[in-house]
């Protein structure tokens, strides 16, 4: 409606050399995540002087992939990672998705040569599986799907009449029949009485022609709370195919861009005040190494870490904007995944399950099946990947061995004898993480907050800008903090660019 200060449509990235440079502007960067290596990378580049303020001793911020003999930090715990040491083994606690539509994304791990594999998001032969149907049985995604399908199609077929409120005419309205005929897998007498699309009791073999299953009742489908919106989860725009992850692990990205940008970046480096000073600002930062204090001096401050971290530094924002800071840090989702190695890929052999997602609405929400190193001889099983406030809340406030337990009992619910199927649990609680205090910012969870508080950290504090995944309308992915990166850039650009034609008119 006009009354939200929104970013311009996403127009590639920044040109900013061509409009015009920053030599001579000095810019800070707080955090080191992709945000904040994405603005030295395109800043360095118009000759910025730029330097990035990361308070950990690694880039990436929430991409981390772990493998074996990696350590788990959280606050109030220590976890090894004890895998066999192997590159197929490994474990995306962050980010593990990328989806076709992320071309900012995409465009710079074509540009840093960082390669790509298909990750197979959907997955028709993983289970989905609801205490509140079919007897508590998992069920084959494909089955509830097709089932769904069939079953609503049946009742449109029966509900299409002449006095419909857009009138069709009896031509049209056969074709509209012929149609949901076709999509739902109806009979001649547009009945759905099962369909090979969900699978079969006796598999079609050499002489013989199957035998397709009976059809899930409609009624006992929709017994299953958390169903509908399983049905339809590869058909949302951000989860659509194509998905892609990249060869190794997520953390290619962070290491490509850190190989490009490693000079700009100071890590130990703990930001503990912001201080305006002219039309710009001084940023105090502490060596978490040896503990001496520094400060530097720079034109523009662009913030790109987390909002509840922001909310630690000591700051000179305007009041309003600290208000702000203080409310979207309260978004953040308690976010858990939990993964173990197992000795045989079991998923593969005994279930044919290669890649995807299984869902239940235990608490453990979903499995994650590895797309890498397929038939190979072991693999890393996400057992766990939780989004929801409440139960992620329980999870992170539970020690990893409690996590761990309290996931295989789950798990047993899916794949009778689990426990004995999986081995050597790590988990990671993104509330508790340091210097994250959440995984990402779920705007969505408070309306009111996305139309009062968000407007406010757009726009310029003086020489304070807002980056990062929470500064966009893709939360939760590496394309949101990317683009709102670039938005910040372009916005300096122009800023500085007006500067210059004051200085040095035509």
């Amino acid at each position: 409606m006009g009354l939200l200060p929104v970013p311009e449509a996403y127009a590639g990235r920044p040109d900013l050399a061509q409009r015009g440079g920053g030599r001579g502007v000095k810019v800070a960067v707080i955090g080191a995540g992709i945000s904040g290596m994405v603005a030295a990378l395109e800043l360095s580049a118009a000759q910025y002087e730029v330097r990035v303020f990361e308070a950990q001793d690694r880039v990436g911020g929430r991409i981390r992939t772990y493998r074996g003999g990696d350590t788990i930090i959280e606050n109030g715990s220590t976890q090894r990672v004890n895998w066999d040491r192997d590159p197929h083994l490994y474990f995306n606690a962050g980010p593990a998705r990328i989806p076709h539509h992320h071309t900012a994304l995409l465009g710079y791990c074509r540009d840093l040569g960082i390669p790509l594999q298909v990750f197979v998001n959907d997955n028709r032969n993983a289970y989905f599986h609801d205490i509140n149907a079919f007897g508590g049985q998992p069920q084959r995604a494909r089955r509830v799907i097709n089932d769904t399908r069939g079953a609503v199609a049946e009742l449109a077929a029966r509900a299409l009449r002449h006095d419909l409120d857009r009138q069709i005419s009896e031509e049209d309205l056969a074709r509209v029949r012929d149609f949901i005929q076709i999509l739902g897998g109806l009979d001649e007498d547009y009945r759905y009485r099962g369909s090979s699309s969900a699978g079969y009791s006796e598999p079609p073999g050499g002489p013989t022609p199957g035998r397709v299953l009976e059809p899930l009742d409609l009624v006992e489908i929709a017994k299953g709370t958390g169903l509908p919106w399983r049905v339809i989860f590869a058909e949302r725009y951000d989860q659509q195919a194509t998905i892609m992850e990249p060869t190794g692990g997520m953390d290619a990205v962070a290491r490509a861009f850190y190989q490009r940008t490693r000079q700009f970046i100071t890590l130990n480096a703990q930001v503990t005040k912001l201080q305006r000073l002219g039309s710009g600002a001084r940023v105090t930062w502490r060596d978490r190494t040896t503990q001496r204090v520094q400060a530097w001096e720079a034109d523009h401050v662009i913030v790109t870490v987390p909002l509840p971290v922001v909310g630690a530094i000591d700051s000179d924002f305007s009041p309003k904007v600290k208000w702000a800071v203080g409310a979207g840090a309260k978004l953040y989702v308690p976010a858990v995944k939990i993964a173990f190695q197992s000795e045989r890929r079991w998923w593969e052999q005994d279930h044919h399950i290669y890649g995807g997602i299984s869902w239940t609405n235990r608490d453990i929400t979903q499995m994650w099946y590895p797309s890498s190193d397929i038939h190979g001889r072991k693999g890393i099983l996400v057992g766990s990947y939780i989004w929801t406030n409440a139960i992620g809340k329980s999870f992170s406030a539970m020690t990893p061995a409690q996590r761990a337990a309290a996931a295989v009992a789950d798990g047993e619910h899916l794949f009778p004898g689990y426990r004995d199927l999986v081995q050597r649990p790590v988990s990671v609680a993104w509330s508790n993480v340091p210097f994250q205090g959440g995984a990402w910012a779920e705007w969505g969870d408070d309306p009111d907050a996305r139309r009062d508080v968000y407007p406010v950290l757009l726009p310029p504090d003086g020489p304070y800008w807002f980056a990062g995944e929470h500064m966009s309308h893709i939360n939760g992915w590496q394309e949101g903090s990317i683009r709102a990166t670039h938005h910040v850039l372009q916005s300096i650009q122009e800023r500085v660019g007006s500067k210059q034609a004051e200085t040095h008119p035509d």
